[in-house]
């Protein structure tokens, strides 16, 4: 399906500034304007952007330094001052090692993308987040997309669809 991108807001989070401009290249391409995508480099500049305008989509790298990235994600989940906590969040990495995709997936992304990667790649995780939104939750211990896929099968009993057990003292 095709999309016309130029009503949205992005902010790109990215420590490198050649790694921006591939990324804001590769929105254009998907018709996003340049004049909407907002550029951050540091978690600091990129919350308080986050805070003055209304953005629909959030790229966030990794930020090495040592995970800043997770840091700026739980900070737009959790944050008083977030003024949108269920943006979607993208996050490039140039490691798709299962620790950091489960790091990343427990901070409260709502998809991952490895570096390098090709312009429809991001297309595709673009279009996911808005065709298939993963349901949102927000407790004391995590906030953010529902951490479960619709792709998973699960064999086990629904323990949710059934009443408590009541244990009596």
């Amino acid at each position: 399906m095709s999309y016309d991108f130029k009503n949205v807001n992005v902010l790109v989070v990215e420590s490198s500034t050649a790694m921006y401009q591939l990324i804001k290249n590769v929105l254009n391409m998907l018709t996003v304007p340049e004049r909407n995508i907002q550029a951050a480099y540091d978690i600091e500049g990129a919350f308080a952007k986050f805070c003055q305008t209304k953005h629909d989509i959030v790229m966030s790298d990794w930020l090495e330094n040592p995970d800043h990235g997770i840091q700026l994600t739980r900070m737009i989940r959790t944050n008083k001052n977030s003024p949108n906590i269920y943006v979607p969040i993208i996050m490039t990495a140039g490691s798709g090692h299962y620790t950091r995709v489960v790091r990343a997936r427990d901070a409260g992304i709502s998809e991952y993308l490895v570096k390098p990667f090709a312009a429809d790649a991001l297309a595709k995780r673009i279009v996911r987040v808005i065709e298939s939104p993963r349901l949102f939750v927000a407790s004391d211990a995590y906030t953010g997309p529902d951490r479960r896929t619709r792709e998973m099968e699960y064999e086990g009993p629904e323990r949710r669809k059934e009443p408590p057990e009541v244990v009596q003292a």
